[in-house]
């Protein structure tokens, strides 16, 4: 069933409204959203009854660095800190536990908390990344094409909106199962198209509609503010797994992410 058209300008979901005299523990409930583990897969208590998403905000602070928190009804605390290599000759970002390492722990990759890296690929066109994780062989655990639009474009279409390309090993394989000579090449499979044959998940930008003179896209009242960064991936089936959008003109950014069935 198509989903019916609506601005990308948008009004918050109200969350649901619980009784002062229900005593029943948050953790026992089922439509109320818990955090997931930051390496977990996300269960069924996990996901916004109103939505079907874990909910999740990106705060930029500054020009070098980004917060993300998972939103629950019980807290919402800082899971992971993204911080621009600024020596780096291509786009570079360090990741961080938050929730081991604190907030004022120092951001090194020698630090206990470092939990890997996403990085412009120097050797494919701009627009592709790499996400790598932790370990020593540098495994690569994403990849991501972000096509950006050439300026006599932009001059002759507008702003049209973005569109994304990635590729995920599949959660179902263990890390023995994991083939990590397919992983490292995980950017070839997304180009070639040979990521079918190798346990790869990809994904794609949902096309949006453009209805009444504006591109269109429904987001459940999580974005509120235009903007051609603005997305939702969905995989060969339609199924939207992810979803990105801003909250406001500054710095307030909401991603939402499930699991594929």
């Amino acid at each position: 069933m198509e989903q019916p058209i609506v601005q990308r300008i948008g009004h918050p979901s109200p969350r649901p409204k619980q009784d002062d005299n229900d005593t029943t523990n948050h953790r026992q409930t089922n439509n109320k959203p818990l955090a997931p583990s930051l390496f977990g897969l996300p269960t069924k208590s996990n996901y916004h009854s109103s939505t079907g998403f874990v909910h999740c905000c990106v705060t930029r602070c500054g020009k070098n660095r980004y917060h993300l928190s998972i939103q629950t009804d019980d807290a919402e605390s800082v899971s992971i800190i993204a911080n621009k290599v600024k020596s780096s000759r291509t786009s570079n970002y360090h990741l961080f536990d938050a929730l081991r390492g604190g907030m004022n722990a120092k951001l090194s990759k020698k630090a206990g908390h470092y939990i890997g890296k996403l990085r412009r690929d120097k050797d494919q066109p701009v627009g592709c990344y790499n996400l790598y994780n932790s370990s020593r062989e540098k495994e690569t655990v994403a990849a991501y094409v972000y096509d950006i639009p050439a300026l006599t474009q932009q001059i002759t279409e507008g702003q049209p909106p973005r569109k994304m390309q990635a590729v995920v090993p599949k959660q179902s394989l263990s890390s023995r199962d994991n083939d990590h000579g397919s992983s490292n090449r995980l950017m070839e499979h997304l180009h070639n198209g040979t990521w079918k044959h190798h346990n790869l998940e990809a994904v794609q930008t949902r096309a949006p509609k453009f209805h009444e003179g504006q591109y269109r896209l429904n987001f459940s009242g999580r974005v509120l503010t235009p903007s051609v960064k603005n997305m939702q991936l969905e995989n060969e089936k339609g199924e939207c797994l992810l979803q990105f959008g801003k909250v406001d003109e500054e710095d307030t950014f909401h991603l939402d992410y499930k699991v594929s069935r």
